[in-house]
């Protein structure tokens, strides 16, 4: 038993990469049980053991990588002892694991209106909980009671949509390049264009970037 457990838990990991290629590929609307299978070199009774569907695949595919690369997020924005500096880490871990990994990347930044109404309520969920951890910066300045309440929701879109045309173009790797201009646009409501510059493009330290 133990030693079947890994191999089940590959196979489950392979459709999920193939879930999330497939989808990246063809849009959600052109993923099929077959393409996934096919992409993850599985079986059809193989798919059907962990999924009741290609809906279910590719909805598990969502969480379970939007759940790593959140993981790793938080982790990073841990070590730091501000706000304005997690933000700037946060940018720039997004924007590493995304140069890194550019269809997962494309798959978790699609755009909410090109999904189909299984996997929306989870990007527009994703998107939210990203949202939610911006808006600690409205204790961070002055203007924030005054902010538009939608402010949060267009920066993170804003920053999936940046990501995305750049991985469509074929640009992934210069992806972290980005990282000044997005942390400087993010910061600028909350501390004002000079300081967000500033906080931009002010290198990290060797005891914040630990």
């Amino acid at each position: 038993m133990n030693r079947s457990n890994p191999t089940k838990r590959d196979c489950r990991e392979r459709l999920i990469a193939a879930a999330a290629a497939v989808t990246a590929e063809h849009g959600y609307a052109g993923v099929t049980v077959e393409r996934i299978v096919n992409r993850a070199g599985a079986s059809r009774a193989s798919f059907y053991s962990h999924f009741a569907n290609k809906q279910t695949a590719v909805d598990s595919a969502y969480q379970d990588l939007f759940e790593r690369y959140l993981g790793q997020l938080l982790q990073a924005c841990e070590l730091q002892s501000s706000w304005p500096l997690k933000v700037k880490v946060g940018i720039g871990v997004t924007l590493d694991m995304a140069a890194a990994a550019p269809v997962d990347a494309r798959f978790l930044a699609m755009e909410a209106i090109t999904v189909g109404d299984d996997l929306l309520r989870r990007v527009l969920d994703a998107r939210d909980r990203l949202a939610r951890l911006l808006a600690a910066g409205r204790t961070e300045t002055p203007y924030g009671a005054k902010l538009p309440g939608i402010i949060e929701s267009a920066l993170v879109g804003g920053i999936a949509g940046v990501i995305s045309a750049q991985l469509q173009a074929g640009e992934a790797k210069h992806l972290p390049a980005l990282a000044p201009q997005l942390v400087e646009l993010t910061l600028a409501p909350y501390l004002g264009c000079d300081k967000a510059a500033e906080v931009a493009r002010r290198p990290l330290s060797r005891f914040e970037d630990r």
